[in-house]
């Protein structure tokens, strides 16, 4: 079962396998205006009529699930399609809530606050959420649904532990830990392969994935690591924290770990993979500001809005299509206004 304790551990690391070209290695600045033909299109697709909004999935039709404020300032979980956005209603007595997961039939996970103020996970096909319930503990989170309708978060326990779960035809199931307190299950493929992490019995966090009924510790060579997606191929990314305290984004492919290439010293995350090895995330530079970015082909891409002018943007990428259409968001300050747009960007070379 998906819940044993049985543990393997495999990896090696590679470090700067993904090079860059001369022209990509200037640093760019939230302020810099998008290039000509920068090898990518991008949308601002706004909010739900608040200040603040957040993209967290995207699937192969080019929905996007993610959280908004409303005109009256609640937050709600939406699904956006074509330019119109569905409101996804909390949880019977709750005001509150939040997508993070959708597949291909357009059905969302993520969660919502209940009556009694408690954060629960739930599923979303049409309708009223459904609630999924916990392991024992009074709160859980959902972060993805696969196509074949399974759902994994995670969820705290009787004993006031925190465990990854997956949840399927109104059962839910622990997951397990590498020896641990905590685990959390961030998404599964579509062959069933749930990837996350876990911390072992030293208290320290480990990438892994759960396969055939095995947790399976990804050795990725760092002081803590977290898997955050993982493609059909098996390929797993995420982030791994250096000796320096410096965050990493990192490949894990059949045993070997890439850290992958940046043009700053600074922390990078990969946020999601697609089945054609393209990975997005988010890079800091030299100034603090965020950076959308894609590793492809060797390559680093940076993207913004189309038109930036004089105003102060922060951009970040959450996920990847097989279409190549990416979802993300952009943080904008103009003097003392801030607000955070969601984005559609489109790789076109």
């Amino acid at each position: 079962m998906l819940g044993s304790s049985k543990r393997i551990g495999c990896g090696l690391i590679v470090i700067g396998l993904l090079g860059l070209t001369q022209s990509q290695s200037r640093l760019m600045h939230a302020q810099t205006p998008t290039p000509p033909n920068p090898g990518y299109t991008s949308r601002t697709v706004g909010t739900m009529g608040g200040h603040d909004a957040y993209a967290r999935d995207i699937n192969d039709f080019g929905r996007i699930a993610g959280g908004s404020e409303t005109e009256l300032s609640d937050t709600r979980a939406f699904v956006w399609r074509r330019g119109t956005f569905t409101e996804i209603p909390p949880l019977g007595g709750g005001d509150k809530s939040y997508g993070h997961g959708i597949n291909d039939s357009g059905f969302v996970v993520g969660e919502s606050n209940t009556y009694t103020h408690e954060q629960r996970a739930f599923y979303w096909t049409g309708g009223d959420p459904i609630d999924l319930g916990t392991l024992g503990g009074p709160s859980s989170i959902a972060f993805d649904v696969s196509n074949g309708e399974r759902i994994v978060g995670r969820s705290s326990t009787s004993t006031g532990e925190t465990h990854a779960f997956m949840w399927y035809r109104n059962t839910i199931t622990d997951l397990g830990t590498l020896g641990g307190t905590y685990s959390t299950a961030r998404e599964i493929n579509d062959h069933k392969v749930i990837v996350g992490s876990s911390t072992n019995a030293s208290g320290v966090n480990r990438a892994c994935i759960w396969k055939n009924g095995q947790i399976i510790d990804l050795n990725i060579p760092a002081v803590q690591s977290y898997g955050v997606a993982i493609n059909n191929s098996e390929q797993v990314v995420g982030t791994m924290v250096m000796t320096n305290g410096i965050s990493r984004a990192f490949i894990w492919d059949d045993g070997i770990t890439t850290i992958l290439s940046t043009t700053t010293p600074y922390s990078t995350f990969a946020n999601d993979i697609n089945n054609l090895g393209v990975i997005v995330g988010t890079t800091y530079d030299t100034d603090g500001y965020s950076k959308a970015t894609v590793w492809r082909n060797g390559t680093v891409l940076y993207m913004w809005p189309e038109d930036t002018g004089l105003t102060e943007h922060q951009t970040s990428a959450a996920s990847i299509n097989d279409a190549n259409q990416i979802t993300g968001s952009d943080r904008i300050s103009d003097w003392d206004y801030f607000s955070t747009d969601i984005m559609l960007w489109q790789l076109t070379d």
